[in-house]
């Protein structure tokens, strides 16, 4: 019989982590409406701005390519969330990586600046373990920054259930008892692209999984998974 891998976490700062992520989620919503001026000022409903019902269009009617495929690979990190995203500089190899690819399809456009996307993930875990992940998850993703001229920017937060086939060893928590394979995936996604070529862009993605402040099987943060320097990330829209 193994013995429990002891675990590189402590309980507060993954709770910590857990609850940054979303005061995150948060802070990006409020961000994205400082940067739409124009839209509040054409003020064609009563209501909050993205709340106008006019303005929303289904992407089938409005969208020149509503699929997306994108192959992505990185290393794990034995760090929480909030220690991930305040040192995305200094990364710590954990023999752990990740190889996935997802397709894309986008369901309702705000504007020309938010859209609304659905994916399915399917990730192959090698190092310390080697194992399956299958995801779906919803995306609000916002393309209206200043310097799109320049560089095609795209910037999107997406959440959604994922499954393991193995319980991983980067995922162990201090209670070796709390742990499951269905976790919750909050993933945060960079899009960069020259506007000479729109349907080709760089990717860079936190794949991130955690149970939702202990609501699935006691698990608070789990695994965080940044971008690899030799593999990096490319997304493909057509």
């Amino acid at each position: 019989m193994k013995s429990p891998i002891p675990s590189l976490r402590s309980s507060t700062p993954s709770k910590l982590g857990a609850i940054s992520s979303v005061r995150l989620v948060f802070a990006c919503l409020f961000s994205l409406t400082l940067l739409s001026p124009a839209v509040q000022a054409e003020g064609e409903s009563d209501g909050w701005w993205l709340l106008d019902s006019q303005s929303w269009d289904w992407a089938s009617e409005t969208a020149d390519t509503p699929y997306a495929i994108a192959v992505f690979g990185g290393e794990g990190t034995e760090r929480n969330f909030s220690d991930t995203i305040e040192n995305l500089h200094r990364f710590e190899n954990s023999s752990d990586h990740l190889v996935a690819v997802a397709a894309t399809q986008e369901l309702a456009w705000f504007r020309d600046q938010l859209s609304i996307e659905g994916e399915v993930m399917y990730g192959y875990h090698f190092g310390r373990d080697e194992y399956h992940e299958f995801g779906v998850a919803l995306f609000a993703r916002w393309h209206d920054f200043p310097w799109n001229d320049y560089v095609l920017t795209t910037f999107a937060i997406g959440l959604g259930p994922s499954y393991t086939t193995e319980f991983p060893v980067l995922e162990t928590q201090d209670d070796p008892t709390n742990r499951s394979r269905i976790l919750n995936q909050f993933n945060l996604e960079l899009t960069m692209a020259p506007p000479s070529h729109p349907t080709t862009s760089l990717m860079l993605r936190l794949q991130h999984r955690s149970g939702m402040f202990g609501f699935y099987g006691g698990v608070w943060d789990a695994s965080n998974c940044l971008p690899s320097a030799p593999l990096g990330q490319i997304g493909c829209f057509s």
